[in-house]
């Protein structure tokens, strides 16, 4: 079963976040009890420090009303009993049976209640010895309860200090927990990224191995074995068949050259004297469905490729051409050079497909793609890139061709810009063609520009030294060049 290296980073990331989101969870939990029990605590001291004042104004009202007889009084001492009976029923919620001293605290706000009633009754009746004695109980009662709020207030307070000190040896474990928990998922976090690292690079180092040793034309190499069972596994079977078939091929064509080298030398020969380019093109496509019927998927493309620049030269420079069939060509030449110089140069393309179908003259963008690669970037051995971006800008179509190799010398921009300009004829103007070359020049690609447009500005040129070179194209979208321009766009 292949198991996908995204699956097994998926699987390892949710193992690592349901770790951490467990601890923290727990973390979370914890400190959430501790808070509540605080709370629990400090809401008794409340209660009973309610209960102690509400007892108070109980006894304060009971004994206002007795010396002024104002229902007033009467109403506020209703009001606080109401109030206490509240704090009375909370305090028997959280009664703990087992507790002495709350049970008699709780039995003594019943009796405080019941002489007060017995207070106002006896008052109401003008029984002044009854009221007198209830009243006096009352006082003795509230005397009571505040020394007992006192007490209890002060165990409470003893109990938390102990739950204090358990607090802080809680936190203290917490921070023990953390830190232990903390360097286990840091530690195990590595383990994983090595485990994982290893197992993608191990095989693609072995990969790149193997391929330079191909590249230096060593083909008989041991196969590759690695023990995951992911991509990289038919990466590497893949990689150990294609070593086997170019061993084979590389075989066969010996034994083949062998046998008809002096045939062919012959044959070359004669066609030295006869051969011409669109023999050399029919040729090129011959080979490119043999190669093709014969699984060479890659041959095949690249003598495709080939054929269609060879075309493309070949084709009537009379006539005007678009600028989706130069992008095209430029496609070719990009894979021919990727295919030579593999990584070490890339090539990019942003395209506004609106804008392909715009007339320009015929091979326009490949001198300036060559011209771009033999001075700017074909000396790199990495990171060289060359960029082509076709955009519109109000009524104009922007080709700008962008590689970022040393840049151009300042003397040579500058006449290039005056040879723009018209300040400098083409003959002053001295271009070293490179091998390789198709032979058209910069300086002839812009003055056939020039002609078929009938305009000097079709040129911006930005360089700076070590910062590259932009080569940009200003094509009107409104202009169009007749035959007769495209006859002598060439002329220059």
């Amino acid at each position: 079963m292949l198991f996908r290296i995204r699956s097994k980073l998926l699987l390892y990331f949710i193992v690592l976040v349901v770790l951490l989101s467990s601890v923290g969870f727990f973390f979370y939990k914890s400190s959430e009890n501790l808070v509540v029990e605080y709370d629990d605590s400090f809401e008794r001291f409340l209660l009973l420090n309610d209960i102690s004042k509400r007892t108070n104004l109980v006894a304060e009202k009971l004994h206002a009303y007795i010396l002024d007889k104002e229902v007033s009084y009467l109403k506020d001492y209703q009001r606080e009993k109401t109030k206490l009976l509240k704090d009375q029923g909370i305090l028997y919620e959280e009664l703990d049976t087992n507790d002495i001293k709350l049970i008699n605290y709780k039995n003594m706000i019943d009796s405080f209640l019941e002489e007060s009633d017995a207070t106002i009754i006896a008052f109401q009746k003008d029984d002044i010895n009854q009221y007198s004695y209830h009243f006096n109980e009352v006082m003795k009662i509230a005397s009571f309860l505040q020394e007992s709020t006192l007490g209890l207030l002060n165990n409470k307070l003893t109990d938390y200090q102990e739950f204090y000190s358990q607090m802080e040896r809680q936190n203290h474990y917490y921070k023990l927990m953390s830190l232990s928990l903390f360097a286990a998922a840091f530690f195990l976090s590595t383990l994983l990224a090595l485990w994982i690292s290893g197992g993608i690079t191990k095989p693609i180092s072995l990969l790149s191995q193997a391929a330079k040793q191909i590249s230096k034309g060593n083909l008989y190499g041991e196969d590759i074995k690695i023990k995951t069972n992911d991509e990289l596994k038919l990466l590497t079977e893949t990689f150990n068949q294609m070593r086997a078939n170019l061993r084979q091929l590389v075989t066969e064509i010996k034994q083949k050259g062998e046998l008809d080298k002096l045939l062919k030398e012959l044959e070359l020969r004669s066609l030295q004297n006869q051969i011409n380019p669109h023999f050399l093109f029919n040729t090129l496509n011959t080979v490119s469905k043999m190669a093709y019927l014969e699984e060479a998927e890659h041959t095949s493309r690249l003598i495709e490729a080939v054929a269609a620049i060879l075309r493309y030269n070949l084709s009537d420079f009379d006539k005007a051409s678009t600028l989706r069939d130069e992008v095209r060509i430029v496609k070719e030449y990009f894979y021919i050079q990727q295919t030579r110089f593999g990584e070490r140069i890339q090539f990019v393309t942003e395209i506004d497909e609106a804008c392909l179908n715009i007339e320009i003259p015929s091979l326009i963008l490949q001198p300036i793609i060559e011209n771009a690669f033999n001075h700017g970037v074909e000396a790199y051995e990495a990171n060289g890139e060359i960029r082509l971006h076709i955009y519109r800008h109000h009524d104009q179509v922007h080709v700008e061709v962008i590689d970022n190799g040393d840049g151009m010398d300042a003397t040579v921009k500058k006449r290039l810009l005056q040879f723009v300009d018209g300040a400098v004829a083409s003959e002053e103007l001295h271009e070293k063609p490179k091998e390789y070359s198709n032979g058209i020049g910069v300086k002839n690609v812009i003055r056939r520009l020039q002609l078929f447009y009938q305009r000097n500005d079709v040129v911006e040129i930005e360089s700076e030294p070590m910062k590259g070179t932009n080569f940009r194209l200003i094509i009107p979208i409104a202009a169009k060049g007749g035959s007769e321009l495209v006859e002598h766009s060439y002329s220059g």
